[in-house]
């Protein structure tokens, strides 16, 4: 008898406390839910924008109709935003298109460390789109996007510094160019590395 006795009470605490446990969980989930539910719907389904959204800034989205924030974002410096203008204009994707602009943003954001926008503009350059051909600017152009780590760009320009094809010879420039592709694991590159004198 004693041993039950003893028993009753340690197991109504453990009752206890996890009917207390339960129910302050399921007060916090309630008030949770109410916290994060969603705005009401307007009448043509779109969710009402509450007084503080109505002052919201414009974002840069790719597929966007209206380009003027990805305008705005590019002036300021934001690669993406540059690449999304460039490309659509040069594509003429739901705005008009305008090749000149295109590599001159494409250029821009070649300026900003953008290795693709380098080449797209490289390539612009070399067919004549937008600007007059420019062989010497193509390659320029190909040289700062194997510096921005895209190796496949390397070539040309390495061949073209080292043989003074339409750009001053500079063999020292060729010679860092072949090593940056051979470094990213073109094996071309890397036979022209050991084929150059120490």
């Amino acid at each position: 008898m004693r041993s039950r006795a003893r028993v009753a009470p340690a197991a109504l605490s453990l009752a206890f406390a996890l009917a207390l446990a339960t129910s302050v969980s399921c007060t916090a989930a309630r008030t949770s839910t109410n916290a994060v539910s969603p705005p009401a719907a307007g009448a043509d389904g779109v969710p009402a924008l509450s007084p503080g959204d109505a002052g919201a800034p414009r974002v840069c989205i790719h597929d966007a109709k209206d380009l003027a924030p990805c305008t705005e974002d590019c002036d300021r410096g934001i690669v993406f935003a540059c690449t999304v203008v460039a490309t659509r204009i040069e594509r003429g994707d739901g705005v008009v298109k305008d090749l000149t602009r295109a590599v001159h943003l494409h250029e821009r954001a070649c300026e900003l460390h953008d290795a693709p926008s380098c080449v797209s503009a490289a390539r612009m350059h070399a067919s004549g789109r937008g600007v007059p051909p420019s062989r010497a600017r193509q390659i320029q152009l190909l040289a700062s996007a194997c510096r921005l780590g895209d190796v496949n760009a390397c070539s040309i320009p390495a061949k073209a510094f080292g043989r003074g094809a339409d750009v001053p010879r500079d063999e020292r420039r060729a010679a860092e160019l072949w090593q940056r592709a051979c470094a990213g694991g073109d094996e071309a590159a890397c036979a022209e590395v050991e084929g150059q004198p120490p």
